[in-house]
């Protein structure tokens, strides 16, 4: 009684965020229909089509400013080796970064952080083997995030066209298709701040949150699967934020939702455009507070139509436990509305 009480209470809060945002909403979502752009490619030697894949992501993508960060290769094989079974040949996540067009954007709104860096895909089932490239198209994010900066979705937009031409020059036989957005979220994205009085050494301050952040997720089962300092881009030898005293973004992962939603009953592999999850921090000049964002997992749910009980369950569980990990470390809930708006 007290599983199914927990499905509906599950069903009902998701119930609503398959349509529009109701009129009343500060930000209605654009008419993009189009939640990523999938290549599936032709027939060939699994392992060599892999292989030739990472590559790919590595040195060819950085001559044109997309940087690969903390990559994971074959985490079907973690599967295997923490559930005991895979239904997929192949899921690896390559985290990319484009420093040049982003770190402009962060003094616009930081926001855009949720996605940056973003993940480009690359999936097998072994049910058919057909293998699958894919990443969240900005248009998407852009609507997530609730940014309406013309300025912002314009070159946010732009910066992708680079990367899609890539991947069809070096895959030209893939059959390129879409996947469909089926709604976007009441709450597409949680946001908090946490307040600190004045301190003498803010660098030493962040520091030490970024050790307790990290340890009061890990604690709670959840990997920190990457970091990228914004602040310090290894990709950049100049200051771009200014503004800012710090600034950083996250890559969460949680293996058992992970797989559940991936993987197991049902498998959902494409709905790995957006994880590992970016949780972003910063903290601005002449502010005493730290400011934390991400796309809520409400968010997968709504533009992926998930209607799976079990999943929705881990999605709900996941809802509840990262904010409340955020409250632990002193954060209250704040709108999602750009910080940099007065």
């Amino acid at each position: 009684m007290r599983l199914l009480k927990k499905y509906i209470t599950t069903l009902s809060l998701l119930a609503g965020i398959y349509s529009p945002l109701s009129a009343n909403e500060a930000f209605i979502p654009s008419g993009n229909e189009k939640l990523a752009v999938e290549y599936a490619l032709s027939s060939g030697d699994a392992k060599e089509l892999d292989a030739d894949f990472f590559k790919f992501t590595d040195k060819p993508l950085a001559k044109i400013n997309f940087f690969l960060n903390d990559p994971h290769h074959n985490v079907q094989n973690v599967y295997v080796e923490q559930v005991g079974a895979t239904s997929l040949s192949q899921l690896s996540f390559s985290s990319l970064v484009n420093d040049k067009i982003i770190l402009p954007l962060l003094n616009k709104d930081p926001r855009i952080g949720g996605f940056s860096p973003f993940n480009l895909v690359i999936y097998r089932k072994k049910e058919g083997m057909k293998t699958v490239i894919t990443h969240i198209t900005p248009e998407a994010a852009l609507d997530i995030l609730q940014i309406s900066d013309e300025d912002v979705k314009k070159e946010y937009i732009e910066m992708f066209k680079p990367l899609d031409k890539a991947i069809e020059e070096k895959y030209a036989d893939a059959k390129k298709s879409y996947t469909k957005v089926h709604g976007y979220a009441k709450k597409s994205m949680m946001n908090f701040e946490i307040p600190f009085t004045e301190i003498e050494d803010i660098d030493e301050f962040f520091d030490d949150f970024q050790e307790k952040f990290e340890s009061a997720f890990e604690k709670k089962g959840y990997i920190i699967a990457g970091f990228y300092n914004m602040k310090y881009s290894l990709n950049s030898e100049k200051d771009l934020l200014p503004s800012y005293n710090n600034f950083v973004v996250w890559s969460l992962c949680h293996i058992p939702f992970s797989y559940t939603i991936f993987d197991g009953k049902k498998p959902l592999p494409q709905a790995a455009i957006f994880a590992p999850c970016s949780m972003y921090a910063y903290v601005k000049k002449g502010e005493n507070k730290i400011v934390v964002g991400m796309p809520t997992l409400q968010a997968w749910a709504a533009a992926l139509g998930i209607t799976d009980k079990e999943k929705l369950a881990k999605i709900e569980q996941l809802d509840r436990e990262m904010p409340a990990t955020i409250h632990e470390l002193g954060g209250v809930d704040v709108a999602n509305k750009n910080p940099l708006d007065k």
